[in-house]
């Protein structure tokens, strides 16, 4: 089994033998919940669908024959009179043998009948006792008049429930789909907090971005589109099915093998088609790039004299290219003509078999009226549709499958970093930071820190400087334990971190982001962080203390101002001011700042050097400088260099002394550099 987390409810039952699609949306959940009420109006809507073509077939039959009848015989007369008429009139026309205009004697022609005319003439076929049943049951369809009233009103009504269902069964497809994104979502949020401070180089946050926008979406479109086919459709088809055997059961046998057998000969088609034109496009990039491949060689071609070659070479790679363009252009037409010309041949045998039976003599058993020709035609061609789409049901699965195995496997990922059992309550730092022998790879395997050991004095500033931004980010990001180390221990007041709750390290060892975003609400909000142990009193206070107050108070609404999606935004220095903000109300003993990278303002510019020096009082802060001035100002400066401690000291020693640290500052602070850097 897998949980979202340690306390999150059960969302996933792992089996060896369900696909990534059906363990996050078992076939399990379409017996109970919406799917219920989505099967029960599927078979509503199929069976008012079923019930519009047979009334449309009624009403044609009715306008071909306007409710005219003649009957030959007397045998004939008693035989539509018992068909026809209900018990009561039957016995009151034989009693009282009265004859009226609408139902003369043999050998006259009848008007005004309604579907009495379709009852009769349908009185050995299969479907006739149902029309013999409408007839006797309604007495408005004896009429030719009210007949059509009814017909058109009763075949409108089915339309409209028949559409209506349908409707409602995408909502529920959709609503069970957003279920389940839903609980995907929520999953993914929980697995992002527990993965994203372990990620370095900041790139799981991304890819969870990516996820919860992309592929969570294109699951639940799998997941909708799967349900509402394998809800709908079957019952569908069972209705149409049933509708054509009842018509004509051996016309129905005789047109569903080779409609069955044209539709497999043109997905196998199709299938071969598709195969062919991916490898030969392939094979054709392959030409482009040997074409575009001069382009590159220019200077080579003109200075060797090489231009005839070229010329020559170009020619007979462009011919190549442009033969094997036509002979995929010329496949893609014989594909096309063969899928036409099985589809051809198999309508001209289906249409052939149904006129047939239609043109038959009217009084051979085997023959199908107009009417019953055209519901077998629009039968057909309504059962296309969805035999089609659920021959596309396991592709529809496999592709959303996909996404959801990407989602299943970031889930499965485990959290780099967790609490010891029995772990320890941390006090604040009073004393010294120690790394002992720490030693850490990146996901890749690349080394950052190699066997460090490094003491760090409690209530000091410290610049971390290196050459590779990942090696100095490393070393502080196990302060907080983002990161775990491979080997060796960190130290705080001679507690193992290991040993700690990590709800109380993180309460007094805080991380500041130079790009560390704002979140959508407002200023007071960002900066609590909907903490009701900070009430605006001490927002306020917070924020004049790094010298974000002047610039919060300039807002539209002050410390109410939204901030966000449909709120204001912030440039990167007030950004950063709120940043420092937000941790200083905290009131942690150690405080990690990774300056912004981007060039700051100057008023921002103005302001931090006081802001550090009130952040410093009883305080231990270590910083990731982008800015000269901090690592100047700084009491050690920690140069690090391919995962070792390669000088600590004074920015005023180490500058003369450690070739890297003067090669650190040339390369990003001389006066040469084209873009600005603030300092």
């Amino acid at each position: 089994m897998k949980t979202c987390d340690s306390h999150g409810p059960l969302i996933f039952r792992r089996s060896k033998m369900e696909t990534p699609f059906r363990r996050v949306f078992s076939p399990k959940e379409l017996s109970h919940g919406s799917a219920r009420w989505a099967w029960l109006l599927s078979l509503v809507s199929s069976l008012s669908l079923c019930g519009l073509l047979f009334g449309a077939a009624l009403l044609v039959d009715l306008l071909i024959n306007r409710g005219e009848l003649y009957l030959p015989t007397e045998a004939d007369v008693a035989v539509y009179a018992r068909i026809t008429e209900t018990p009561l009139a039957a016995a009151q026309a034989a009693n009282e043998k009265a004859v009226d205009a609408d139902n003369p004697p043999a050998g006259q022609r009848r008007f005004n009948q309604g579907l009495r005319v379709t009852a009769w003439e349908a009185q050995h076929e299969s479907w006739g006792m149902v029309v013999r049943g409408l007839v006797r049951g309604i007495p408005a369809l004896q009429t030719t008049n009210s007949a059509l009233l009814v017909l058109l009103a009763s075949n409108i009504l089915l339309a409209l429930i028949s559409s209506l269902s349908a409707t409602q069964i995408k909502s529920l497809a959709f609503r069970s789909s957003q279920e389940v994104a839903t609980r995907l979502r929520q999953s993914l949020h929980r697995q992002t907090l527990r993965l994203g401070p372990s990620d370095l180089e900041d790139g799981a946050g991304e890819v969870a971005f990516l996820m919860f926008t992309g592929d969570v979406e294109r699951v639940r479109e799998g997941i909708q589109t799967w349900f509402e086919r394998l809800v709908r459709f079957p019952p569908l088809l069972a209705g149409l099915a049933i509708l054509l055997l009842m018509t004509h059961w051996l016309l129905a046998l005789q047109c569903v093998v080779p409609l069955l057998a044209c539709l497999y000969l043109v997905r196998r088609e199709r299938l071969r088609f598709e195969q062919s034109r991916r490898k030969m496009e392939g094979r054709v990039g392959d030409d482009l790039r040997l074409l575009a491949e001069g382009l590159r060689k220019s200077r080579l071609v003109r200075g060797f004299g090489m231009e005839n070659f070229e010329h020559e070479r170009f020619g007979m790679h462009l011919q190549r290219f442009l033969k094997k363009v036509a002979t995929l252009k010329e496949d893609e037409r014989l594909s096309r003509w063969i899928c036409w010309l099985v589809v051809l041949v198999t309508v001209t045998l289906v249409l052939f078999l149904i006129a047939t039976k239609t043109l038959s003599n009217p009084s051979d058993p085997a023959h199908l009226p107009v009417s019953a020709m055209l519901m077998f035609v629009v039968a057909i061609r309504l059962a296309y549709r969805p035999i089609n789409d659920l021959w596309d049901l396991p592709q529809v699965e496999e592709s959303a499958g996909e996404y959801a195995d990407n989602i299943l496997r970031y889930q499965s990922r485990v959290a780099e970093v967790g609490q010891a059992v029995g772990a320890k309550f941390l006090q604040p730092l009073s004393k010294q930071i120690q790394f002992e022998s720490v030693t850490y790879r990146l996901p890749d395997k690349r080394l950052v820190l190699d066997r460090i050991d490094l003491k760090i004095a409690a209530k000091s500033m410290v610049a971390v400087l290196s050459l590779d931004p990942m090696e100095a980010r490393a070393l502080t990001y196990l302060l907080p334990r983002f990161i775990e180390p491979q080997s060796g221990r960190v130290f705080i007041d001679g507690e193992d971190l290991a040993f700690v709750t990590l709800e109380s390290l993180r309460a007094e060892a805080m991380f500041v982001g130079g790009m560390d975003p704002f979140f959508t609400g407002t200023v007071s909000e960002n900066i609590s962080c909907g903490d009701p142990r900070f009430t605006l009193q001490h927002v306020t206070e917070a924020a004049k203390e790094v010298h974000a107050h002047q610039f919060i108070n300039k807002l539209s609404k002050g410390y109410e101002t939204m901030l966000g999606e449909h709120g204001e935004s912030l440039d990167p220095g007030q950004t950063f001011l709120l940043g420092l903000a937000r941790a200083l109300v905290r009131d942690p003993a150690l405080l990690i700042i990774e300056e912004p990278a981007e060039r700051l303002d100057d008023d921002t510019k103005s302001l931090l050097d006081d802001t550090y020096a009130r952040l410093a009082k009883d305080r231990t802060l270590i910083f990731l400088p982008n800015r000269l001035s901090t690592v100047r100002k700084a009491d050690q400066v920690i140069f690090l260099h391919k995962g070792r401690v390669e000088a600590v000291g004074a920015y005023t020693k180490l500058i003369n002394t450690a070739p890297l640290m003067r090669h650190w500052e040339y390369v990003r602070f001389n006066e040469f550099r084209r873009e600005e850097v603030a300092e």
